[in-house]
């Protein structure tokens, strides 16, 4: 890798030659990534060695961006609110191995309040509860702090067994954060606010701030081809996991708290034992594979432990970094949803500061590698939209001659170095972790690309190409159907109708109608989601628009006449109406017809929402 300067070993970094440093990385980088603006804070030692901005926060007007600008942290909020759970575990009112519902009265799961899930396994993403996006942000801010009703009514069902597997939630996350404001007693953004961030002087942070009227609130945009647009505003129903908004110089001071012992300038938030069991392994799907923290993710760099949290989404990007055994943290945030640049400065960073030779780990055999591939897809989602983006995202493992892997999702050749772990040869600090269930069926994958990338394996029956197989059978069903109808009606309108008998024409044309309906779905659900691809939080996340609404009902308007239309075929069959070639096709549509739910059922497009 390509270095900004020649490598330095901080011990205490001189600040003015880490400035110069990380000006070349923003001047070589910003436009080539897409940041239209960012900043950056560098701690080390309880003391800030940077905080300063680059680029502009508001393109429009031409507004500089600087150490003072706020933003949306997005996810890092995440990492706030395992904090003030670790807070109230200190003081002795929250128990991390309690089940989280002992803190909720009256509150329930959607599959019950059993098993138990604990806040421990909230905190390392591991609750095995699923995730939505659709319907989580609103335009009126009071509705929005209304945690407790929104969860109640919202939360996504359970994907896996607690305590087993991975899986990334922000309604999972925004649970424990009901648990501090029901055992605080204070809304969650007011504890927030009096407890984390008033003691640490973040005093341009906030979890529900008016964003109306904010000027100095960058504006989140996102690349849509080659120029940017400004990505939604809204307020979330999920604060707990997404909500922060910050700037770098009181990023800062967080950092600083994380580093020195809970807190800054005398004013402590955590003890530093809990710190340490905070920023301690929770949880791994294999000993030698990347971990989880408390609201953190270990993800090692030349040798070196570091703990991060990423933020992406409506227009911003951001990623905490702490190397505790170091006291040095850092921070950058981006007014754009494109993620690469925050990545990109934190292996330059590593390699210039603290540049290592990593030793290949040995390799070991594994006698069938091919159990590895296949097809893998992201499975936290619960919804009917959510199914596209699944869909769509899809990854690829397949296996190499040279005895590697290789995934779709990241660069590299991966080489198993441990049960189960296998060890990137192209970037030393890669890492991922497979789960085997019975008889050594490859069942999860944990790593890649990002700490948080979690993955299930997918039979082939569940992969985009059977989906696609599924659409074009019906596809050409129905418009089989539709044609025929037409051509028929057009015959009889020149009084060519031939031998076809009436009734067989009004089945015919029951068939092609009910066939227009559903081919209207299929035609309608991509060509009106189109718009929303590729974007990271969009005007979806305010609630299913109209017209989607519209398009998921015409399967369900198609049944009835689908049982009609069956019983008509077999009227026609008894009577022997029309030739056999009319009386075949039409059977076949009804056949399909019938199918068809079914099929939707499969792929969850049919039914409640």
């Amino acid at each position: 890798m390509s270095r900004m300067t020649p490598q330095v070993q901080i011990g205490s970094p001189a600040p003015e030659e880490l400035e110069r440093f990380i000006d070349q990385f923003m001047a070589s980088r910003m436009t080539r990534l897409h940041a239209p603006g960012a900043a950056v804070v560098v701690v080390k030692d309880g003391h800030v060695l940077l905080e300063k901005g680059y680029g502009y926060a508001d393109l429009q007007r031409r507004t500089p961006f600087s150490a003072i600008t706020r933003f949306r942290a997005k996810s890092v909020s995440k990492t706030f609110t395992a904090t003030a759970v670790m807070q109230l575990a200190e003081h002795g009112r929250l128990d991390l191995q309690a089940p989280v519902t002992s803190y909720l009265p009256g509150f329930s799961l959607p599959s019950g309040n059993e098993p138990p899930i604990t806040l421990n396994q909230l905190l390392t993403q591991t609750s095995g509860i699923g995730d939505r996006a659709i319907g989580t942000l609103t335009r009126d801010r009071v509705e929005a702090t209304d945690l407790r009703s929104y969860l109640a009514t919202n939360m996504p069902p359970r994907v896996a067994a607690s305590g087993t597997v991975f899986s990334y939630s922000d309604h999972g996350i925004s649970l424990a954060g009901l648990a501090v404001e029901e055992v605080s007693g204070l809304p969650f953004a007011q504890y927030m606010q009096e407890r984390i961030l008033g003691p640490l002087a973040m005093d341009r942070s906030a979890f529900d701030p008016p964003l109306d009227g904010m000027p100095d609130l960058a504006v989140g945009y996102q690349l849509v081809g080659e120029s940017y647009r400004a990505a939604p505003v809204g307020y979330f129903h999920v604060a707990p996991a997404v909500s922060l908004v910050t700037s770098a110089r009181d990023m800062g001071r967080f950092l600083i708290a994380m580093l020195d012992g809970g807190g800054t300038d005398h004013r402590s938030i955590l003890r530093p034992e809990t710190i340490q069991l905070m920023e301690a392994r929770h949880f791994a799907l294999q000993p030698s594979g990347p971990g989880v923290a408390y609201g953190l993710y270990e993800w090692p760099q030349n040798g070196e432990r570091v703990l991060l949290h990423g933020g992406l989404g409506h227009g911003f990007s951001s990623l905490l970094t702490l190397l505790p055994e170091r006291q040095l943290g850092f921070f950058i945030a981006t007014n754009s949803d494109e993620p690469d640049l925050r990545w990109a400065l934190l292996r330059t960073f590593m390699d210039h500061y603290y540049p290592a030779d990593v030793a290949a780990p040995t390799a070991i055999a594994d006698s069938d590698l091919g159990r590895f591939a296949g097809v893998y897809s992201d499975y936290r989602y619960e919804g009917r939209i959510e199914v596209f983006k699944e869909l769509f995202d899809q990854s690829r493992i397949t296996v190499n001659r040279d005895r590697t892997i290789s995934l779709s999702w990241t660069k590299g050749r991966w080489v198993q170095v441990a049960p189960l772990v296998f060890w990137n040869s192209d970037d030393p600090n890669g890492r991922i972790a497979f789960q085997a269930g019975a008889g050594g069926r490859i069942i999860r994958v944990l790593g890649g690309g990002h700490p948080d990338d979690g993955l299930v394996k997918l039979s082939w029956f569940r992969s985009l190409q059977a989906y696609a197989l599924g659409v074009l059978f019906f596809a050409t069903l129905f418009l089989s159907a539709v044609i025929a109808w037409f051509a028929s009606a057009l015959r009889r309108f020149r009084r060519r109708a031939g031998s076809t008998s009436r009734g067989l024409s009004r089945t015919r044309a029951l068939a092609g109608l009910v066939a227009l309906f559903n081919l209207a779905f299929l035609l309608g659900i991509p060509l009106l989601l189109l718009p929303y691809a590729g974007l990271n939080g969009t005007q979806l996340d305010f609630g299913m628009p109209l017209s989607i609404r519209f398009i998921f009902a015409l399967p369900w308007v198609t049944l009835l006449p689908s049982v009609v239309l069956a019983a008509a075929v077999v009227l026609a069959w008894r009577k022997r109406a029309g030739g056999l070639p009319t009386r075949s096709h039409v059977t076949a549509i009804a056949t399909g017809a019938l199918l068809f739910p079914g099929f939707l059922s499969y792929w969850k497009l049919f039914g409640a929402s």
